[in-house]
């Protein structure tokens, strides 16, 4: 095999042109059968199917392909990730042969799609027995050692030994003592295949035997769809449906360990990536069990979850962008050299690039094509305790109609992603006297337009019977737009005018504080006009077009026009001013999302809608979910939602972190800063893990006994928080404890030798040091709440039609009376995710089985959310100690 294949940036090279490109397409190949295996497993696609839905299902398939890999080669094409594993190219181009010809084998064949993976096991079985004996035989260039190992025996032998008991106990069956000699020969046979032979024969030739034998008992129908196997000694069975593609995973997996040997040489290299597949094998199977308990409840409530859920192609592109985002800048981390391992991480990075790209084709495609994409399905509603099956669909629309708070929602994580990753340009280029008057005067701009919005907010746009919102404000409202205009303007246009001789590279950078003072004013002023207008009660127009989205739409475009140029100049740019053009560029993009949210904003806060070329930024969007933005309807021909359970369980988790994280912080730095290290603070350490492993249900009686009496003796909300917030309690003090004792005392020496009191210290340095170990115990502590049922029961309740959210911030009121402020809708009771399943459960026949499902799943999906705040938090203050 050459070495050149694996390290020159040319594709392939002459001396091993067939046997590399054919063991590139045979793990690709692997891989798809893989996941053909998944699809099959979860029920995506019958194995029955057959004719042209098969042929519309590979077609699809092929066509996400394409796109994921489109995607990826454009943006290396671009030089924005680089590519440099010429196996990962290799594996994606071969990818994309074997869908196509097994696209066309299925146009032309009228096969079953349980066919179609008994024959994918046949091939593999056929490339990998042809691959190790072209490297015995040394056709080509490999390394093999004299055996296989013991080890590799050992595990075929076992295998064998399986096997042989299946096919002796067929063939005379389990009452003769036969088939224990039929498998105890099958076994020793493939024992010894493994070890007598040279490495590349004991590899792959056991594991062609194996993966063949699955492929024809798959293809052949031996086991077919339709079988089944009820042993005598099990109440339960087998059936084709499951035992299929568990075959054929298992076949996938060892046919793409002995092919990655085989592109690897065999040797040292190969059986390096041998045991690191072995043991990555064991944590799949690890996660697997814990993703098929996601998958279950996925599958079982995913239909009832998502009757009718429709969104606009714009605005699902929308919604996309952040993860096109986060994608790119995950495939962009370099991977290292050309070896396999790294090769395999390089493709676990472009992955993500490849399935965002691919869903974003599709959806653009739907605004391109102006018809919409629908999936259609069936789910089941309880009507008079009888069930009764309703049609729905899942539906991408060509509605051009984007939603304002969707809009402002993805606009602002671009915004705090890009304003995270943009350093500074302070200083750079020139520096006219004429920046500091106008920073001046915009901070002063937008103090004054400050003034009157709290003014206006608080008196009313006409104080004292005078219309000053209607004339002064409208005034501010209109100079502010207009100077903003005319700053994003002229931060676009001065560094692109430069001067005779000047490139544009040179114009940005000579000119980066015009850019930066453009930009940033323009967005400052947008932000005060934005909070001003509905404060004054005003909207000016131009003509038919609102003037604040107009000038916002302006500064976006003006933000994208100098990171394209910074962009497109730094290509061809020096060490030093290539960073400065690549801060531009970020500073950019960061302006640009800022600005698309003040247009959001404005929409959401107006009620006037904005539409230019076609597309429109509404108050109401394109974006409808019922199951989680409507509530239940009791007597309508659709069930409606559950937004009350989770409005409800979202202000539980929220009301219980707001209690107990404070404390438990500040209790942990007592015990650890300031008290006596000595049986007090062991004492509290036990009481606190005591309390962490005291039963949920302890707590709830606890609450019922304790606090529903003294907080007006019903069942609330207010109740269920603070429960929750003492169960929470132990972890946040346990783990916070453990972040503070864990940073290093040169932190607290240093802070001492420079004069720093013993809080400031605390404060300044342990707990930023401490924050990512506290934030990971908060983490934990509230995946647990959040799926809590047994004390919510006692102190919530369970409602299961709950038809209106609980209003907790519209509750709030002022009184004369300590305690001087009073929130009915907190000692109120509601409907959360937990309780709700619990009523499903305990209502019985007149409770809707999917209805339950479905809210399982949302409740996982609102844990996960959870977890991803969490995370995200995590690693900013982990990012920051580390760089700051």
């Amino acid at each position: 095999m050459s070495e050149g294949y694996a390290t020159e940036n040319a594709l392939v090279q002459e001396e091993s042109d067939l046997y590399d490109r054919g063991l590139d397409a045979a793990i690709a190949l692997t891989v798809v059968s893989f996941v053909l295996g998944m699809i099959t497993l979860v029920k995506v696609v019958g194995l029955a199917t057959s004719g042209g839905a098969l042929t519309n299902f590979f077609v699809t398939l092929l066509a996400v392909v394409i796109g994921g890999v489109g995607v990826v080669g454009v943006f290396s094409w671009a030089g924005v990730i680089d590519i440099t594993s010429q196996r990962v190219r290799g594996i994606a181009l071969g990818g994309i042969v074997d869908l196509v010809v097994l696209t066309a084998l299925v146009t032309v064949l009228d096969v079953t799609l349980a066919t179609v993976l008994g024959l994918l096991l046949v091939a593999q079985a056929a490339i990998v027995a042809l691959a190790g004996l072209a490297s015995r035989f040394e056709l080509v260039d490999t390394a093999p050692n004299m055996s296989a190992g013991l080890l590799a025996g050992g595990a075929f032998g076992a295998l064998g030994l399986l096997v042989g008991a299946a096919v002796g106990g067929t063939l005379v069956g389990f009452d003769s003592m036969l088939w224990i000699l039929v498998a105890l020969a099958v076994g020793a046979g493939l024992l010894i295949l493994t070890i007598l032979p040279r490495e590349d024969v004991g590899s792959t030739l056991p594991t062609a035997l194996l993966v063949g034998l699955l492929g024809l008992v798959v293809a052949t129908a031996t086991i077919g769809v339709g079988w089944e196997w009820n042993p005598n000694a099990l109440s339960g069975g087998f059936t084709g449906g499951a035992v299929i593609p568990t075959f054929v995973l298992f076949g996938s997996l060892l046919s793409n360990w002995a092919a990655a040997k085989c592109r690897a040489g065999f040797g040292a290299p190969g059986r390096q990536y041998g045991a690191f597949f072995v043991i990555n094998l064991n944590a799949f199977m690890m996660v697997s069990v814990m993703a098929t308990i996601v998958v279950f409840v996925t599958v079982k409530g995913i239909g009832y979850a998502f009757h009718g859920f429709t969104i606009g192609a714009p605005a699902a592109l929308v919604v996309l962008l952040p993860l096109l985002v986060l994608a790119v800048n995950w495939a962009r981390k370099p991977a290292g050299t050309d070896a396999w391992r790294t090769g395999a991480r390089q493709l676990v990075r472009v992955l993500p690039l490849a399935l965002v790209g691919s869903l974003a084709a599709v959806v653009a495609s739907v605004s391109i094509r102006g018809s919409a994409l629908t999936y259609p399905f069936t789910y089941t509603v309880q009507v008079n305790r009888q069930p009764k099956v309703l049609d729905t669909g899942i539906s991408v629309t060509p509605d051009p109609t984007v939603g304002a708070l969707l809009l402002t929602f993805s606009a602002l994580l671009l915004f705090a992603y890009f304003g995270r990753a943009y350093g500074t340009l302070r200083g750079v280029g020139r520096d006219p006297s004429w920046v500091d008057t106008v920073k001046q005067g915009v901070a002063l701009s937008v103090a004054a337009m400050a003034v009157l919005t709290v003014v206006f907010a608080v008196l009313s746009p006409s104080p004292f019977g005078l219309p000053l919102g209607g004339t002064v404000g409208l005034v501010v409202v209109v100079l502010g737009a207009v100077v903003a205009g005319g700053l994003s303007v002229a931060a676009v246009a001065t560094p692109l005018r430069g001067g005779a001789g000047t490139s544009l590279g040179e114009g940005l950078h000579d000119y980066a504080q015009t850019v930066v003072i453009g930009l940033s004013g323009a967005l400052a002023l947008l932000t005060a006009v934005v909070f001003l207008e509905p404060t004054a009660g005003v909207n000016p127009s131009v003509g038919p077009a609102d003037l604040v989205p107009i000038v916002a739409l302006l500064t976006a475009v003006a933000s994208v026009g100098v990171s394209v140029s910074a962009g497109h100049a730094r290509r061809s740019a020096a060490e030093l001013r290539r960073r400065v053009l690549g801060e531009e560029a970020v500073f950019g993009l960061a302006t640009a999302a800022g600005a698309l949210a003040l247009l959001g904003v404005h929409v959401a806060a107006t009620g006037a809608n904005f539409t230019v070329v076609g597309l429109t930024v509404g108050t109401k969007g394109s974006f409808s979910w019922p199951m989680t933005m409507q509530s239940y309807v009791p007597l309508g021909a659709e069930p409606g939602g559950i937004l009350p359970a989770i409005v409800g369980t979202v202000w539980l988790v929220v009301g219980a972190t707001l209690f107990a994280v404070p404390l438990g912080v500040g209790a942990a730095v007592f015990l650890t800063e300031y008290a006596e290290q000595g049986a007090f603070t062991s004492l509290v350490e036990i009481a606190t893990n005591a309390l962490w492993s005291t039963p949920s249900v302890v707590f709830g009686l606890f609450g019922a006994a304790f606090l529903i009496p003294r907080l007006g003796g019903d069942r609330s909300l207010l109740a269920g928080m603070l429960v929750l917030g003492f169960m929470l309690l132990p972890l946040v003090l346990i783990t916070s404890r453990e972040a503070i004792l864990a940073v290093p005392d040169e932190y607290r020496d240093a802070s001492a030798a420079l004069g720093v009191t013993k809080w400031e210290t605390i404060r300044s340095v342990v707990l930023p040091a401490a924050m990512p170990g506290v934030i990971t115990g908060v983490i934990l502590g509230v995946g647990r709440i959040a799926g809590e049922t047994a004390p919510l029961i006692l102190v919530l309740g369970s409602t299961l039609n709950s038809s209106e959210p609980i209003a907790v911030l519209d509750g709030f009121t002022f009184t004369a009376a300590p305690p001087f402020v009073g929130n009915p809708a907190l000692l109120a009771e509601t409907a959360s995710l937990p309780t709700q399943i619990w009523a499903v459960i305990a209502a019985g026949v007149s409770g809707s089985p999917s209805m339950g499902w479905a809210t399982a799943f949302i409740l996982l999906m609102v844990v996960l959310a959870f977890y991803a705040v969490g995370i995200v938090s995590r690693t900013f203050f982990r990012r920051k100690l580390n760089y700051e």
